[in-house]
């Protein structure tokens, strides 16, 4: 559907709608990809889903009511069983009005028609070259390639209307050859811009490298961690961060706004129309904007909820899909020559749990490359093993930081920990 035919239908429910709050949300969404394992194609999936997402209040009580029929003519029917649901609703302690009308939302173009329209031909070649590249090797080849599209109507009844449409490639890929193992994830707004072919030449590679691992050997070394590892600690400082939570003395972060919690070379922000693309608004239509949550290691904004926020007097913010993670100069393979001593070289984590959530203690495996590394140089692979650390505590002993990557919705540089004793 066109801007303008996913606003009519907007403009219908608004229009049609007989209580005072109303927001409604028309989404399109398309997931093609081709998956992939032991040197052969498994799956090649098409989806479409078109979903028209309407909430209704009256003032005490509200629903949310979701039906995948789009026709104009039939909103008064669809707005008579969404009525029908809000009669038998409780009502709601913490009931918000939609947002003020003068919304603005930022202008995001992340869309590529190419990549929107792609048809299989490309993630088939794709996933054929790693195959081909793996059975080479005497590897086996696993992963999963493909495109995504979003496109996106909402309004509310105060008087706001937005559009935004986004598109994504992207290539997850293993490459093993038994206990020897390696990993990438690449992902870009446009399919030509997916270093397809660089990829899967990397990791095999790494592959070959990782062969003859050894136990580690306890002791005390620097940490260098790839951008795919540092990204793997992201989501649970983002989690946790919420103001709510930790004004109720629930997280990490109770009573440490405007406080020092990482070290003084650790940034986070969303950058709204940056190095990554986020989205202007969220479900409730409220508006997206640029925000640093940890500058310098100093807790500085939280994400909050509108109620929240009408509660305490903080701002309403919300992560608008994507965070950035500051960033200096030089590869990994740069901070690798740079480092003194002995370090060990982490490609990523998984398998990863809490041990204490109120603390953002967590556990986890390493997995698809751990190397010994001493005075600059590759030593040799090491078996994984299991760690406990706290991303906190880690992000404050940061010693270099290297040039940003984007891993998904993330985008984050390799970096160089101070000596921690394994």
């Amino acid at each position: 559907m066109t801007r303008e035919e996913l606003l009519e239908v907007i403009e219908a429910v608004l229009e049609k709608a007989s209580v005072p709050d109303v927001v409604a949300t028309l989404t399109e969404e398309r997931v093609a990809a081709v998956r992939f394992g032991q040197n052969r194609i498994t799956q090649n999936m098409d989806t479409f889903e078109r979903k028209l997402r309407i909430t209704l209040g009256d003032g005490e009580r509200k629903t949310v009511y979701s039906t995948h029929r789009i026709d104009v003519d039939a909103i008064p029917e669809i707005l008579d069983k969404a009525m029908e649901m809000l009669k038998t609703a409780s009502p709601d302690p913490e009931y918000m009005s939609p947002v003020n009308a003068g919304q603005v939302y930022p202008m995001i173009e992340s869309w590529d028609r190419v990549t929107a329209e792609a048809n299989p031909q490309g993630r088939t070649e794709a996933a054929g070259k790693a195959i081909v590249t793996a059975r080479m090797h005497g590897m086996e080849a696993a992963g999963l390639v493909g495109m995504t599209y979003s496109n996106t109507a909402m309004g509310t009844s105060t008087g706001n209307l937005a559009h935004h449409r986004s598109t994504e490639a992207f290539m997850r890929l293993t490459i093993d050859r038994g206990k020897p193992s390696s990993f990438r994830v690449i992902s870009a707004e446009a399919w030509k811009d997916l270093a397809v072919d660089e990829a899967i030449s990397e990791v095999a590679a790494e592959v070959e490298a990782d062969e003859n691992q050894r136990e580690l050997e306890p002791g005390e070394y620097r940490l260098i961690f790839e951008p795919q590892a540092v990204s793997n600690f992201i989501p649970y400082i983002a989690w946790h961060m919420n103001a709510r939570p930790a004004d109720e003395g629930l997280t990490v972060f109770s009573g440490r706004q405007d406080k020092s919690v990482t070290g003084d070379n650790f940034t986070m922000s969303s950058e709204v129309n940056g190095f990554l693309k986020g989205i202007p608004f969220n479900e409730e239509g409220l508006a997206s904007k640029d925000v640093v949550w940890i500058d310098c290691g100093r807790l500085v904004n939280q994400p909050c909820t509108r109620y929240w926020a009408s509660e305490t007097g903080r701002e309403p913010l919300f992560i608008p899909e994507t965070l950035a993670i500051g960033g200096g100069s030089g590869s990994t393979e740069d901070l690798i020559r740079s480092t003194p001593g002995k370090a060990l070289l982490f490609r990523r984590f998984w398998y990863i749990r809490f041990v204490d959530q109120k603390e953002l203690s967590l556990t986890g495996m390493t997995r698809d490359g751990v190397f010994l590394v001493e005075n600059g140089k590759i030593v040799h692979p090491l078996k994984d093993f299991r760690w406990n650390w706290k991303p906190l505590d880690l992000f404050s002993k940061i010693e270099k930081l290297g040039t940003r990557e984007r891993k998904y919705h993330y985008s984050v540089p390799p970096m160089v920990i101070g000596p921690t004793v394994l």
